[in-house]
């Protein structure tokens, strides 16, 4: 069964890739870098997935339906959406640590809308401007994953990994291009009961180790979805760790490697990162 998810979700991917080669080739107006189809690509050396500037999801926006709806993707997930106003305009940076399937990872989203009254079912495009930030992941005090650049959307993965969020620990620093935005986010997170002891301020750079969220979880996720969440994710997971070992042939095995890169230099090429690829750490 997994097997055919796997065969499926491929087709789905190259599907994908065709039609948007041939929305550039008579529009030439859609960007696509790649593997924009799925909107992230893989380090080999840090095995993990990470976003590009240029994803499809950019076109896509934020809403809060997002975070409602996750739970039904198998998606377990710590969410800390920070809103504040900042030159006429208002913003949002979110936070996510947490099980996507398969994958465990976390995510950092800018934000902003026009809009002049917001609710629950304002639809936020991402900023232009891009913020320099960073985040380390941590499961159970390990390092899992690093990354860093400036983005709209900071977010990587760790496939073949389970994990419950409450075990993560995500250590962020986003930097701000001047006080008065940063002053302005600082009282957006306020209102979630944070206070000046929970964070770090150096020049513009705003640092905070992201452990258990204090906003409200969105009202999918109840014990009972989680419970069958968790069950699933690990039994995928474990399907997918044993898919590998037996897809990788020993004689091409180099022991060096991930298996995840294997499958994916084999698989998917396309979405395997280069040399000459955006330069995040």
């Amino acid at each position: 069964m997994f097997f055919l998810i796997l065969l499926g979700t491929i087709l789905l991917f190259f599907l994908i890739k065709s039609i948007i080669i041939l929305l550039v080739w008579k529009f030439g107006k859609i960007s696509y870098d790649g593997f924009s189809a799925a909107g992230f690509k893989y380090d080999p050396y840090k095995d993990l997935f990470y976003s590009t500037r240029n994803a499809w999801q950019k076109s896509l926006g934020y809403s809060r339906i997002y975070d409602v709806l996750s739970p039904f993707g198998r998606m377990t997930l710590d969410a800390l959406p920070i809103l504040f106003q900042y030159q006429n305009e208002s913003y949002l940076i979110e936070f996510w640590k947490g099980q996507y399937g398969i994958v465990t990872g976390a995510e950092i989203g800018v934000y902003k809308t026009n809009d002049k009254i917001i609710t629950k079912n304002t639809l936020y495009e991402p900023t232009n401007k891009l913020l320099p930030m960073a985040f380390t992941l941590y499961y159970k005090q390990k390092e899992l994953l690093k990354i860093k650049d400036e983005h709209w959307w900071l977010a990587a993965f760790k496939l073949g990994f389970y994990s419950n969020p409450k075990d993560l620990t995500m250590d962020i620093s986003v930097t701000f291009p001047n006080k008065e935005m940063l002053s302005s986010f600082l009282d957006g997170f306020s209102k979630h009961g944070y206070t000046y002891k929970d964070y770090k301020i150096i020049d513009t750079t705003f640092y905070f180790l992201y452990q258990k969220p204090k906003s409200k979880k969105v009202w999918t996720r109840t014990l009972l979805i989680d419970l069958i969440n968790a069950h699933m994710n690990k039994k995928n997971v474990m399907r997918y760790n044993n898919f590998l070992n037996g897809f990788i042939d020993k004689d091409l095995k180099d022991d060096s490697l991930s298996h995840n890169r294997l499958f994916v230099q084999n698989v998917v090429p396309d979405i395997l990162q280069n040399k000459e690829d955006d330069s995040h750490e």
